[in-house]
């Protein structure tokens, strides 16, 4: 049995990089994207409330994780959204917000309920009103995942800066 680990930003830190090679996996990106997203992941493990969950195999190997911090102004990622939404939607969801801005799961470990418990285990220790988070804005699994889990679509059709991927930003109150 899978077993779900719930760690603080110094003792995620040694699982970093193992992060990023599974997200890698999980969103099929090449190896520089993966060198990008580990150099994005360390700067996350200084935010405000940060709190990361990693599901372990049998053997001891990380096969999933999802983590996430409370979001303030100033910060890349939420000034984006905040703008993407609007004022009335951005005092809504982002004043008090806790930002889940991972989650993935080995290929071969999906479809098995993993990344439902990772994110059940996020909601339930995140701090702050309300959760948001970005997905691609398309059906997706991780999308339906969301959903079945209360997020709402709060808008969609997002681009960030240096990218070409369409993203929706979806939320949940806690």
């Amino acid at each position: 049995m899978t077993r779900i680990d719930v760690l603080d930003a110094a003792a995620f830190e040694p699982h970093v990089r193992t992060a990023a090679h599974i997200y890698g996996a999980a969103m099929q990106r090449g190896p520089e994207m993966v060198v990008q997203r580990c150099e994005i992941m360390h700067t996350h493990l200084s935010r405000r409330g940060f709190l990361a969950v990693v599901a372990v195999d049998e053997a001891g190997a990380p096969v999933g994780f999802g983590y996430g911090y409370r979001g303030r102004r100033g910060e890349w990622w939420h000034d984006i959204v905040a703008e993407a939404l609007g004022s009335e939607l951005a005092d809504r969801w982002m004043a008090d917000a806790f930002e889940l801005a991972e989650l993935h799961v080995l290929p071969e470990h999906q479809g098995n309920g993993l990344g439902r418990r990772i994110l059940d285990e996020v909601v339930t220790r995140a701090g702050g009103a309300t959760m948001v988070l970005s997905t691609h804005d398309r059906e997706s699994r991780a999308r339906a995942l969301y959903r079945s889990t209360g997020f709402v679509d709060l808008c969609g059709g997002l681009v960030f800066p240096g990218s070409t991927e369409v993203y929706a930003i979806m939320g949940k109150d806690l």
